[in-house]
């Protein structure tokens, strides 16, 4: 059973609003104004209705949810903050959910609207993101210490290689 007296302490509930809430809200808001961009200066799209952008979209969205479902399997939601996983997903990349944001709704948004940019904006919120998960990962340092030190030296941060 989930301790809700534990999970909304100040610690955690600075943590839960640290990375995860603005970053996401960071990364919906560079879409946007990419979008706004796009369509202030009629920047050429590519065209979206090729079958082949049909099925790329439907493979990166299995893609993103079996991500998703792995990480649920992972590490259940009682268990965040308590316990260092490192197996399933996170024995490949430390944050999938961030994985997920940078990579995988850029590109979806991408291919649904047919926008070129949208592809560039990956590498800035890749360093935006890179930047913003410093913070969570010295959280982390301070609750699991040398394991999760080990843990960051061994399993690269969104990207499964290094």
């Amino acid at each position: 059973m989930l301790d809700l007296k534990n999970w909304f302490s100040p610690k955690h509930y600075k943590r839960l609003w640290n990375v995860g809430p603005p970053g996401l809200i960071a990364s919906l808001l560079l879409i946007y104004l990419t979008l706004q961009y796009e369509a202030a200066f009629s920047i050429k799209k590519y065209e979206t209705g090729h079958m082949w952008v049909d099925v790329l979209f439907f493979l990166i969205f299995l893609e993103m949810l079996f991500i998703l479902f792995w990480t649920l399997f992972s590490l259940p939601p009682k268990n965040r903050g308590r316990k260092l996983s490192t197996s399933g997903i996170y024995s490949f990349i430390r944050h999938p959910i961030y994985t997920v944001v940078i990579f995988h709704i850029n590109i979806l948004t991408s291919l649904l609207v047919g926008s070129y940019l949208l592809l560039f904006l990956v590498p800035i919120q890749y360093l935006l993101w890179s930047k913003m998960v410093v913070k969570e990962e010295e959280y982390l340092i301070g609750i699991f210490g040398q394991e999760y030190i080990d843990y960051m030296s061994n399993v690269s941060r969104f990207i499964p290689w290094k």
